[in-house]
């Protein structure tokens, strides 16, 4: 399929789409293993899985478009409320900074670097789980307050949930509305994407697939409060028509999620978009999920192309593995211009 504004969506069993790709492993051993006693099926475009953060961080970029919102203020200030602890010797944490991963700010609100120090893939899910279940707004708010940041605002990356989850809290407070309506305003409904959402109760339970771990065991689903952060459910048929919109640089807030905001077009960072060139096209991607799911979306803008794929699993390499799917899916797509002025394949 090749068109104005193209977008392909495939949900795949990594067991038997992306296992070439990928050298053996105990993830590949286990995977085989689950499809032989039929845990695998084949996803169909309306199953649900965990896709993260993508679709909430597109409002960031509307806050910045309706100017509710700065790339470089203080974001303290759409907090409603003082976080004094949320600055370094008086730098303090910004968008443009949370949202490329370069706030200072700790992985997870509440701390899970302990779960993490340990290092076990038979607990961490259950564990990270327990943890944060407890937590509603006020608890995570109260914490917030008790955080300190690791580092200084924009000196170095170091991936934050909990920087995803402030601006989920920035955008509520300047918009006032919740998170979900928010969403729903500005993206679902025109969209059209009626199944996606931030709990599973806002999805039909019968399409909601299962996740499972490197060792092929089904993986509880994320909590409810993960919000902006990692907590959305999608489907691929919803999330193609996010992509179509995506592809779609006229658009205000397209071309804003889109703006480079650290490095340059050819490696940087976007509105959560890693940015690069494949060949001389530019391309922009983003990997997501959460306990056994794994999302990966590609877009090649001038082309007009772009590909989510989602794999219910949690292996290692799986996010890099479906990126190269797409990687392989354009190539052959890809045109030359001859000196007549005609366009031909790209072998």
């Amino acid at each position: 399929m090749r068109h104005d504004a193209t977008s392909i969506s495939a949900a795949l069993p990594w067991s038997r789409q992306i296992r070439a790709k990928t050298p053996p492993t105990a993830c590949n051993t286990a995977m085989q293993s689950a499809r032989r006693t039929n845990k695998w099926r084949q996803m169909a475009t309306r199953s649900a899985l965990c896709v993260g953060c993508l679709c909430s961080l597109a409002l960031a970029a509307k806050a910045i478009v309706d100017k509710r919102m700065t790339l470089d203020g203080d974001f303290r200030s759409y907090l409603g409320d003082t976080f004094s602890n949320l600055a370094w010797d008086g730098v303090p944490i910004t968008l443009r900074w949370l949202v490329t991963h370069r706030s200072g700010m700790p992985r997870d609100v509440p701390d899970t670097d302990a779960i993490l120090a340990r290092d076990d893939f038979h607990t961490r899910p259950y564990e990270m789980v327990a943890i944060a279940g407890g937590y509603d707004l006020k608890r995570t708010l109260a914490a917030l307050h008790r955080v300190h940041l690791q580092s200084s605002p924009g000196e170095k990356e170091s991936y934050s949930n909990a920087g995803f989850l402030v601006i989920g809290f920035g955008l509520q407070t300047v918009y006032r509305e919740s998170l979900q309506r928010l969403l729903s305003r500005i993206v679902l409904q025109p969209l059209a994407m009626t199944s996606t959402g931030f709990s599973v109760s806002s999805i039909d339970r019968s399409r909601l697939l299962k996740g499972y771990d490197r060792y092929g065991r089904v993986m509880p689903y994320h909590v409810r409060n993960a919000g902006a952060a990692w907590g959305l459910y999608s489907s691929t048929e919803d999330m193609a028509k996010f992509v179509r919109w995506q592809l779609q640089e006229q658009d205000p807030v397209i071309g804003q999620s889109h703006q480079v905001l650290v490095g340059t077009p050819d490696e940087g960072v976007a509105m959560a978009w890693h940015l690069a060139l494949q060949g001389d096209q530019p391309m922009l991607w983003h990997g997501g999920g959460s306990f056994g799911m794994s999302a990966q979306v590609v877009l090649f803008p001038h082309q007009h192309e772009g590909y989510v794929l989602l794999a219910n699993d949690t292996c290692p390499g799986t996010e890099s593995a479906l990126e190269n799917v797409a990687v392989a899916l354009h190539r052959p797509l890809a045109l030359d211009t001859r000196s007549d002025g005609t366009n031909v394949l790209r072998p």
